[in-house]
């Protein structure tokens, strides 16, 4: 049992890709004829491009002849393969129930939609989402339809079960309200009525002394308390000490150090450090180095060297 199910799946697949290849073959036939209906439209005495409409609707013609067996057979394998169980009955239908009976409002079952070639509707592209379309052709059998549809907004092609399509959902727009009235002043009245009958309400009751000490308390622009204001001695005696700080420090001589560096009164002379004991930096003159000099050490040196190596070997 569970290889015929493999060989039947197998099977499906082939006819799958089969069905692909062929809706694919047709798109490009509908994507040439309905180019060819546009030229037509904006050219209609152009009969070079009329002789090509007979071939492009033979070419549509043969594409539904051979799409239209293989997903015959392809519902006829889908038919094959074992149906799911259907779901267990509940235990407790809250229908029957006496006290429920009454509020529960069976809903009126949905009609089936029919729907024919060139009729508008909404289909479900790979996406799981819905698009506006308009059905093209109807395929397979009365009882499962295969519909051709073509999306409007992508021109864009492809055959759909039964289940993938529904009519157009109308659009729920929130009327305008109007404005309201101006609504009496109602007159007062000793306890509020409600639409619960089993609900008394009646006036809020008040604290008598929150509400007098509410009233007591000083509004925004009422009378605040007053700000008392410093007498003239106070007032003289914070202005001399303002000013007594504020003399500090001027006219106060600092007294000006002796810098530690000196330097000479030339040019090239640097900056030398007082209290070190050395006198000023001598400035050297830029002369070029003799090497003869060191030659003629060297040259003495190696004689000095020989002649009293001779002289130990000699005696």
């Amino acid at each position: 049992m569970a290889d015929d199910i493999k060989a039947t799946k197998r099977e499906i697949w082939q006819v799958k890709q089969a069905v692909k290849s062929a809706e694919a073959e047709r798109a490009g036939w509908q994507d040439q004829y309905d180019k060819l209906q546009a030229i037509i439209e904006a050219q209609p005495n152009n009969q070079e491009v009329r002789v090509l409409l007979p071939e492009l609707e033979a070419g549509l013609a043969a594409a539904d002849a051979t799409l239209k067996p293989l997903l015959e057979q392809l519902a006829a394998l889908q038919a094959k393969l074992p149906q799911e169980p259907e779901p267990a009955a509940p235990k407790f239908d809250p229908e029957k129930h006496p006290l429920l009976k009454k509020t529960l409002e069976k809903p009126e079952p949905a009609q089936p939609v029919v729907f024919n070639a060139g009729d508008t509707c909404e289909a479900q592209w790979t996406d799981k989402a819905w698009y506006k379309a308009k059905i093209q052709t109807i395929l397979g059998s009365a009882s499962n339809p295969k519909y051709h549809v073509r999306f409007l907004e992508y021109d864009d092609t492809m055959t759909l079960d039964r289940d993938r399509i529904r009519p157009l959902q109308s659009k729920r727009k929130r009327e305008p309200e109007a404005a309201p009235a101006p609504a009496a002043v109602p007159a007062p009245q000793t306890a509020a009525v409600t639409s619960t009958p089993h609900v008394i309400s009646g006036p809020a009751s008040v604290n008598p002394n929150a509400q007098a000490a509410k009233i007591e308390l000083p509004t925004e622009n009422g009378d605040m308390k007053k700000r008392k204001i410093p007498n003239k001695k106070q007032l003289e005696k914070g202005v001399s000490n303002w000013k007594n700080w504020n003399s500090k420090g001027v006219g106060k001589k600092l007294s000006q150090k002796e810098s530690m560096f000196r330097t000479g009164t030339t040019v090239n002379s640097r900056v030398g450090f007082t209290g070190s004991g050395a006198g000023m930096t001598e400035t050297h003159k830029r002369m070029r180095y003799n090497n003869k000099a060191d030659a003629e050490a060297d040259e003495e040196e190696r004689q000095r060297l020989a002649k009293k190596s001779f002289t130990r070997h000699r005696f």
